[in-house]
Formats: C-alpha cells, sequence, structure tokens
C-alpha cells in the first residue's frame, strides 16, 4: 500500500520537477516591482509545490482516519 501512495506522489510531483531547472528571472526593478505583475522566481514556485504537498498528505491522512473509524 505505501508503494503504490510513492508511486502516485511521483507521478503527481514529476511533471513540476522542472520548475526548478529554469533560470531565475531579472531582477524586478521599476515601478511594478513587488506588484502581481512581477515575475515569480523558483522560490516562489517551491513553496507553491510545498503547500501542493501538504495539501495531499493531510489529505491522504484524513481520508485515513476516517476509513479507519467506519471500519
Amino acid at each position: 500500500m505505501k508503494n503504490r501512495i510513492l508511486l502516485t506522489l511521483l507521478i503527481i510531483l514529476l511533471p513540476v520537477i522542472d520548475l526548478f531547472a529554469q533560470v531565475p528571472p531579472p531582477p524586478d526593478y521599476g515601478e511594478d516591482a513587488g506588484t502581481p505583475g512581477s515575475p515569480s522566481t523558483p522560490i516562489d514556485q517551491y513553496v507553491i509545490l510545498l503547500i501542493a504537498v501538504g495539501f495531499i498528505f493531510a489529505g491522504y491522512y484524513l481520508w485515513r482516519q476516517k476509513k479507519l473509524v467506519s471500519q
């Protein structure tokens, strides 16, 4: 069962690994610095990925707890 979960997580995460191989954008100077239109950096994308992985683990944990309670 654990191997299937790890395989599923790898399948989900493999398409986004190339996000971290890109060259970071140039520094954001000027009037639009720090605005929502500024380019995202690989660090921003990494944080979003970590949050997504956290949601996956939390969802699995809650699903597993509900499944154990119903048995």
